[in-house]
């Protein structure tokens, strides 16, 4: 039966994409929320990331769009037979310093 791409390890590559916050905007003190809407490819693998809200911060856009490429994982798509497609997924990430 057809399902939609479902985040495998969440908390764990949410996690280490907020520790790699951006040095420059970690040094002026800069947060922020950035939106996304990325590209899970059959393998489960983010192949496409866009910023669909931005934090205001170039540096936490960037880095928040290459973790998503670099740590997310995903169970992939499937149609209803059951073979891996391509879909889309909505995130959120929050940098805030400690």
């Amino acid at each position: 039966k057809a399902q939609e791409a479902t985040p495998r390890g969440l908390n764990s590559w949410a996690a280490r994409i907020q520790r790699n916050y951006p040095r420059r905007a970690e040094r002026e003190g800069i947060e922020g929320n950035v939106g996304l809407r990325v590209t899970v490819g059959t393998d489960g693998r983010v192949s496409n990331c866009t910023v669909t809200s931005s934090s205001g911060s170039s540096d936490l856009d960037s880095a928040a769009c290459d973790g998503m490429t670099r740590y997310a994982r995903y169970n992939p798509a499937l149609d209803r037979d059951g073979n891996p497609i391509t879909d889309t997924d909505t995130r959120t990430i929050v940098y805030r310093l400690n």
